[in-house]
């Protein structure tokens, strides 16, 4: 029978239908077709999200697997998710203000000078979306690691999750300074996305079950 997590289940619940709520955010604004005033809310709230599936993550996990490994995952999570914002806030707003100019610009010179305006300002972009992908790299590495021996995940959610992530990571520094996608690369984000979700959704599960 399942031991009681801690005192505080509503809260971890909670944070877990957030961890649900991010990843649902992120496929959401990758792959549907959605006006953009919905596209920039989902995008916008990706990261805020995470942040909070983190710290309840860290809640659940530390009844049994507490430590430092536990405690710089969940820290590089929450750091990944204010660092994703930042990001995604600049490309949305850099490709808003490019498109405002564009519209605005009254001959083909002026607007090839704001393309090419666009394009430097998006390396600053690109270099945070590889700032995120190692934050959130290393976060799933050590994650994997604590739910390899934990009581209610164990070794196949470990590996997973290490491959995943490690494989990632590795990608990004192989491509850098692109990202992989940009690049020509795999892009494995979505796979160390799916992974997340299959955690929060067994979190979610084991709670409702303690519950």
């Amino acid at each position: 029978m399942d031991r009681q997590i801690s005192p505080s289940t509503a809260w971890v619940r909670l944070a877990s239908i957030t961890g649900l709520a991010s990843i649902l955010c992120y496929f959401a604004a990758a792959f549907l077709p959605l006006p953009d005033m919905l596209a920039r809310l989902l995008v916008f709230a990706f990261g805020p999200l995470l942040c909070v599936a983190f710290l309840g993550l860290y809640r659940y996990m530390s009844v049994d697997s507490d430590g430092p490994v536990l405690q710089v995952a969940c820290l590089f999570g929450i750091l990944a998710g204010v660092l994703v914002t930042t990001m995604l806030v600049v490309q949305v707003g850099n490709n808003m203000a490019q498109s405002d100019m564009l519209a605005a610009a009254d001959s083909d010179t002026a607007k090839e000078a704001i393309r090419t305006a666009g394009r430097a300002v998006n390396r600053v972009q690109y270099l945070l979306d590889v700032v995120w992908d190692i934050f959130i790299c290393v976060s799933t590495v050590l994650l994997a690691i604590v739910l390899w021996s934990h009581p209610r995940f164990g070794k196949i959610w470990g590996a997973i999750g290490f491959m995943a992530g490690l494989v990632l990571l590795v990608l990004n520094l192989h491509s850098f300074p692109y990202p992989p996608a940009e690049a020509g690369s795999v892009d494995l984000g979505p796979l160390v996305a799916l992974w997340m979700l299959g955690v929060f959704v067994r979190m979610l599960l084991l709670i409702r079950k303690s519950g």
